[in-house]
Parts: C-alpha cells; sequence; structure tokens
C-alpha cells in the first residue's frame, strides 16, 4: 500500500505528538506543545501553520509543517518548513520525498515563490537529501532571542 499525505485533523493530534517529541529529541532539542494544543491548532480554520502527515493505513509515518512569511527584497511572500520528519523506521522510502513535494504544492497554493528551511549542520543525511532534490544550500548563522 502506497503511503499518501494529507492535512493533519485534531483527531491525529495523539499519534502526531509523539513524532513530533522525536523529531525535537533527534534535533536535541525539546518540544514544549502539548496534545491539547497540537489539537486546537489542528482545529483552527486559520492556523499559524499547516501540518501535513504522511500515513499508511492507520500508521503516521512522517510530517511536515510550514509557516508563511513575507519578504520584503522579493516583494513576495515565501513558506519556511518549519519541520520535515520521517519516523526512523520508514526512512528511505521516498517518504520525505512525498512530503517535501506536498508542501512545495501547499506552499504554492498559499501564494508563496519559494520554500526555505534549515537543519542542523550535523546532520548529513539530511543534508544530502536536500543536494539530491535540487536544493540550493544558502550560508547564513543564524540568531534567536527568547522573548
Amino acid at each position: 500500500m502506497e503511503p499518501c499525505v494529507r492535512r493533519a485533523r485534531p483527531e491525529d493530534a495523539d499519534a502526531l505528538l509523539p513524532m513530533i517529541h522525536a523529531h525535537t529529541a533527534f534535533e536535541r532539542a525539546e518540544a514544549t506543545l502539548d496534545v491539547a494544543a497540537l489539537a486546537a491548532l489542528l482545529a483552527d480554520p486559520v492556523p499559524p501553520c499547516q501540518v501535513l502527515i504522511a500515513e499508511r493505513g492507520e500508521v503516521l509515518l512522517g510530517y511536515a509543517a510550514l509557516t508563511f512569511d513575507y519578504a520584503l527584497w522579493r516583494g513576495s511572500r515565501w513558506a519556511h518548513l518549519d519541520c520535515l520528519y520521517v519516523r526512523a523506521t520508514h526512512r528511505g522510502q521516498a517518504i520525505g520525498q512525498r512530503l517535501l513535494h506536498a508542501a512545495c504544492a501547499a506552499a504554492k497554493a498559499e501564494g508563496a515563490d519559494r520554500m526555505e528551511w534549515q537543519t542542523p549542520e550535523w546532520n548529513e543525511r539530511a543534508t544530502a537529501f536536500y543536494c539530491r532534490i535540487g536544493a540550493a544550500m544558502t550560508a547564513k548563522t543564524r540568531f534567536a532571542l527568547v522573548l
């Protein structure tokens, strides 16, 4: 059975949250999101981010999350691929590629002219994947302030 990619729904929250926690642990971070907040996000008619899931039958295989911003220099809207994650047991099966293609389609549908993202420097497997699909690497130093 081929995996399908679709928008996440509130009823996906219980199965999706452990994957989000696994993703943040893999990236040596921590998720503070809880199941109630995730379900509320997925139920929001105008959510602050779009969440896509890959599933086969009733099994969630991976997810992608998109947010949108505006680039003043280009005078256009762009998409930020906030997350792209595939369960370790399902990697190497083109699920990440399916999620990425679905994220690109969702970004285009929202009027974005490009999609940008980042991955930790040490994540060589992700870097190789992104280079294989034709993504251009942009060197920048990322900063963050906790507000």
